[in-house]
């Protein structure tokens, strides 16, 4: 199976659970709830992350901090993508890492695709802590952009499930911002989402895709 086809049957897995859970789903989906009541995962959104790190996953404490002073719409994403690394890879892999470190580079970069981690040598690779920090075996950087590659995919499958995306635009049409606010998710992830759903051709190279910097 591939990565993204993996990591999305586990977001369609838990959102089955939470919607036997709460009823019916409806956006905007709320993650915290599912990292607190499907996973046992508490968020703790600080200061005291370093200023690279938009959230960091302890996966034994079951602890998701995330940064302050990003956007709420910013801090649903990094919420979710951690979720994603919870379910993914710990619980589904069994991947032992004392802390998933996570970059504002990676989370939601257009799926973790063109992302090159720094050599093991230079810095923490994006999604472990560093080197010598827990006995962790190191990870190849193929590896690692397969994880970050994963955990986007899971978090944009969690926060916007392709059938909820497809009900909207049956009845709100293909306005980027419109959904952005109904999904309560960025400019960027939302445009990026619709454009891997087939949904919206993909910007040219000159094209920018919106008048003003997105939160």
């Amino acid at each position: 199976m591939r990565w993204k086809e993996f990591a999305v049957k586990e977001a369609r897995q838990t959102l089955a659970a939470w919607e036997a859970r709460v009823g019916p789903l409806k956006p905007p989906i709320a993650v915290e709830d599912i990292a607190d009541l499907l996973y046992l995962l508490a968020i703790d959104v600080t200061f005291d992350l370093p200023r690279t790190l938009a959230g960091r996953l302890y996966a034994e404490q079951r602890i998701i901090e995330v940064r302050r002073s990003d956007s709420p719409r910013r801090q649903r994403f990094t919420i979710a993508h951690e979720v994603g690394h919870y379910r993914l890879h710990v619980v589904a892999k069994g991947i032992q890492s004392g802390s998933y470190d996570c970059s504002s580079a990676i989370i939601g970069a257009g799926d973790g695709e063109g992302q090159s981690p720094k050599p093991i040598r230079e810095a923490p690779l994006p999604g472990f802590a560093a080197p010598g920090t827990f006995a962790t075996p190191a990870l190849s950087e193929r590896k690692v952009r397969q994880l970050e590659i994963e955990a986007n995919a899971f978090a944009a499958e969690l926060l916007m499930p392709a059938p909820l995306v497809e009900q909207a635009i049956a009845r709100y049409g293909k306005d980027v911002r419109g959904l952005a606010e109904h999904f309560d998710v960025s400019l960027q992830a939302m445009q990026i989402r619709l454009e891997k759903l087939l949904l919206l051709p993909p910007p040219g190279p000159q094209m920018s895709l919106f008048g003003e910097v997105p939160d």
